[in-house]
């Protein structure tokens, strides 16, 4: 049974005199929206990452780009390393017959 979309895009705060965009994280255990008001001109709050600015440096950004993952915590770098050992053991399990 799937649910119907009911996010609220805006919260009130201090007693209904001001509103504010809410945050549209969602709860991975109760499946509920986040009930704090989102930063200014982001889609989510400080504790959901509201606050982060990514990575600012040329380092920082190769730094992110190098650790992209394909499945899980493989990369595309071990998986191709991966990959060579286990032609080298077939190669030496061959040579041991």
């Amino acid at each position: 049974m799937q649910q119907a979309n009911t996010f609220k895009n805006y919260i009130w705060l201090m007693g209904r005199r001001i509103r504010a965009h809410r945050c549209q994280a969602l709860s991975k255990r109760s499946k509920l929206q986040c009930k704090n008001a989102a930063l200014r001109e982001k889609h989510v709050c400080r504790f959901h990452g509201g606050k982060s600015k990514g990575p600012l440096t040329i380092d920082g950004k190769k730094r992110c780009a190098d650790v992209k993952t394909i499945h899980g915590r493989e990369t595309r770098e071990k998986r191709k390393i991966r990959s060579k050992k286990f032609i080298e053991m077939k190669l030496l399990a061959s040579l041991l017959k």
